[in-house]
């Protein structure tokens, strides 16, 4: 509460319950009003414009504590305040309401849930007369209701329908019968808090198209709208970074998990402002407001801020290098119109001549050969829906480090003895095995037993495209695969239209794009005599305006529902 002269803090507030008229004056019932003396007799009504002093009947009046009085006084409408003091089981649960508790909200017509976050005061000042008004801030947790420019909102009393004890206060529900209202309202907090999947294919069209879909941009914002869209909307592939306990930055995880990857596979939308949250983190002020590229924003986001396990360990030289991206460098070749990102691959790993990838990665996230904004080594790729990498793995031994026979074991733990030579993991087979690991220095090691999964030359290893990020004029655009179908593809435009100029004023799109799948199951040849200039405008966005391709393994997308 702001400071009161002592005079004001000592004269009682009311409201009064049945109209009465006093000299020239009627004052109808709800009004507030303060008396100006101990008995009770004179007082001043803050409701008329003049807020004369008046002549109060006491039997007509209810004496208000100062903070019942803020809450009441909070409230424009008269009957609305005298609404809230007919229930008053609501009216002290509001009167005692504390920062984090869960309350029911009337919100444009409709009742949302929301977490209490701040109380706000409002003075009125009238000579020596003082009375404050309370509004209250509400984070709503709805995704449905989330679309406005910031989650907060404020209130006053009478739009509180009901009011549940805190987050940290409130008991889970167990039962099996008809859920209480504070029961009810703390479930719909507990599903905006918990994890949820990546969106099931069978629920895109309904939960996830349309405008206002996806995530909000907001000034230069699409290097990294459509970078988090593309990772998380419909896969689990990064999925760990969001629940590891090893992370540097527990609140960028937090707001990345819970303000930005969650309300976006439950409602379909999350809104720039929490976006804005994130971006204010990444260690740099130029997130803020600059342009930048998806890679520079997953370098500060998982290298510099998370510090997580980088996605790649590519080894060349016989030494591994960590990576987030890689960026493909292929030689000028005339002869070749339009490659394929297969073809890309295979030319850039030859190009390095002793490069691989150290093991399967789980994420793949790669760079075009296109330099700045405008330069592109050509002018349409082709990106393949599987690409294998069998070739480009590292092959390890699979022999006994100390007999040359048929390796069973590795151990980790062994890298660190005289005996290794070439800085691999040490492998033996079964009897090598027990007589290394029996001398008392290598007892607690812990050998793993290799499985035949562990020769990658005999088997093979492929990715699947999970997205194709775009660039046009310095405006980035991403086309996602959200499901096995051969036609399940949308297209995602964090900035499509606008409505304004302030933060939440961008409308994001997301729409169906089925006719990629039609062009993506062409063969290389097939699709090298497509005429260009007859393509949809999204299909031909998505072959000439190729930026990154996001590839990831089989069995990373979450079609379990």
């Amino acid at each position: 509460m702001s400071s009161m002269s002592s005079t004001a803090k000592s004269r009682k507030p009311f409201i009064v319950l049945r109209e009465f008229m006093t000299g020239r004056h009627k004052v109808a019932s709800g009004f507030i009003g303060v008396f100006l003396d101990n008995d009770q007799t004179h007082g001043r009504i803050m409701d008329l414009p003049s807020r004369p002093e008046v002549l109060v009947r006491r039997n007509v009046v209810r004496l208000l504590s100062r903070r019942e009085s803020a809450f009441l006084y909070g409230i424009g409408s008269p009957q609305r305040r005298l609404h809230l003091l007919a229930n008053e089981k609501l009216f002290l649960a509001v009167c005692a309401l504390q920062i984090s508790d869960v309350v029911r909200v009337r919100y444009r017509g409709y009742a949302a849930v929301g977490v209490a976050t701040g109380i706000w005061e409002r003075s009125e000042k009238s000579g020596l007369c003082e009375l404050t008004k309370l509004l209250v801030e509400i984070e709503l947790l709805d995704g449905e209701f989330n679309d406005n420019a910031t989650p907060l909102i404020k209130i006053d009393a009478g739009d509180v329908l009901a009011v549940s004890s805190s987050v940290q206060r409130y008991p889970q529900y167990r039962g099996n019968g008809p859920r209480s209202e504070e029961e009810d309202m703390y479930s719909v907090l507990e599903d905006s808090l918990k994890d949820h999947p990546p969106v099931h294919e069978s629920d895109v069209l309904e939960k996830m198209v349309g405008q206002r879909k996806g995530i909000q941009g907001h000034y230069n914002s699409c290097y990294l709208d459509t970078t988090l869209f593309s990772l998380f909307a419909f896969s689990s592939a990064l999925d760990h970074i969001l629940r590891s306990p090893d992370v540097c930055d527990a609140k960028v995880q937090r707001i990345l998990r819970q303000d930005i990857v969650n309300p976006l596979r439950r409602s379909g939308f999350v809104h720039a402002e929490n976006v804005m949250k994130l971006r204010k983190l990444l260690r740099c002020d130029t997130f803020v407001t600059e342009e930048k590229d998806p890679e520079e924003f997953l370098s500060a986001l998982l290298h510099e801020v998370l510090a997580v396990e980088p996605l790649l360990k590519i080894r060349c030289n016989n030494k591994t290098q960590e990576c987030n991206s890689y960026q493909i460098i292929v030689e000028r070749d005339g002869t070749l119109k339009v490659p394929s990102v297969q073809t890309l691959m295979d030319r850039s790993f030859r190009f390095y001549e002793d490069l691989t990838f150290d093991q399967v990665p789980s994420c793949l996230i790669l760079q075009m050969p296109r330099f700045g904004k405008k330069f592109k080594m050509f002018p349409y790729i082709f990106p393949s829906l599987e690409l294998d990498i069998n070739h480009m793995l590292h092959k390890r031994s699979m022999v006994c480090c100390l007999c040359l026979g048929s390796a069973e074991y590795e151990c980790t733990q062994c890298l660190a003895d005289p005996l290794t030579t070439d800085g691999n993991v040490r492998q033996f087979c079964q009897l090598c095995e027990e007589q290394v690991h029996s001398c008392n220095q290598m007892k607690d090691h812990k050998p793993t037993r290799l499985e035949t999964q562990t020769n990658v030359s005999n088997q093979k290893q492929k990715l699947e495209l999970l997205a194709v990020l775009c660039i046009k004029t310095s405006h980035f655009v991403s086309f996602v695969k959200y499901g096995p179908g051969k036609h399940s593809w949308v297209f995602f435009d964090s900035m499509a239209g606008r409505i304004g100029n302030e933060i939440g004023t961008n409308v994001p799109v997301v729409r169906t794009c089925p006719q990629l799948g039609d062009y993506l199951s062409m063969s290389e040849e097939e699709f090298s005599a497509v005429d260009f200039t007859k393509m949809d405008t999204l299909p031909k966005r998505f072959f000439s305006d190729i930026y990154m391709c996001v590839y990831q393994c089989p069995d990373r997308s979450m079609q379990s529902g």
